[in-house]
């Protein structure tokens, strides 16, 4: 059975639906009251020569992601469901992974990319390697 259950969100429909997926699988199980919904945003910052740069981007997706946690934290309260929202800096899959060991979850549900093949060739997808890393059960949601 699943008690820590973490959903990643970069705001894009594909993480949406994760969360979606996420919740829905909560409501099917029988004592969800014992079961914690994490959902993981994480602000990738680019190598840039000026740290003011780097901040200005952290500020701006620190407050976008915190909209859209609002309405995340909104839906799965309407359920009844225990959530705690966090965002994290650095490299997605890295600090997703991280975040995974160091709080013993059960399950990640991830929302696949819309890379093309060649796109997930050359740069790689967080979706796989989370698949391939990840120290628990992984849900990739198409």
């Amino acid at each position: 059975m699943y008690t820590k259950i973490l959903v990643t969100h970069d705001g894009s429909d594909n993480s949406q639906r994760a969360f979606n997926e996420a919740i829905n699988l909560i409501k099917q199980l029988q004592n969800k009251e014992g079961i914690e919904l994490n959902v993981v945003s994480v602000i990738q910052i680019i190598d840039l020569p000026e740290v003011a740069e780097n901040q200005a981007i952290i500020d701006y997706f620190r407050k976008y992601y915190k909209e859209i946690h609002s309405n995340l934290i909104e839906t799965a309260q309407k359920e009844n469901i225990k959530i705690n929202t966090y965002i994290l800096v650095g490299n997605p899959s890295v600090e997703i992974l991280n975040f995974a060991k160091e709080n013993n979850v059960d399950l990640i549900v991830i929302g696949k990319t819309g890379k093309s093949k060649i796109e997930q060739w050359l740069l790689g997808s967080v979706s796989k390697k989370i698949l391939d890393h990840a120290p628990c059960s992984v849900l990739l949601i198409r």
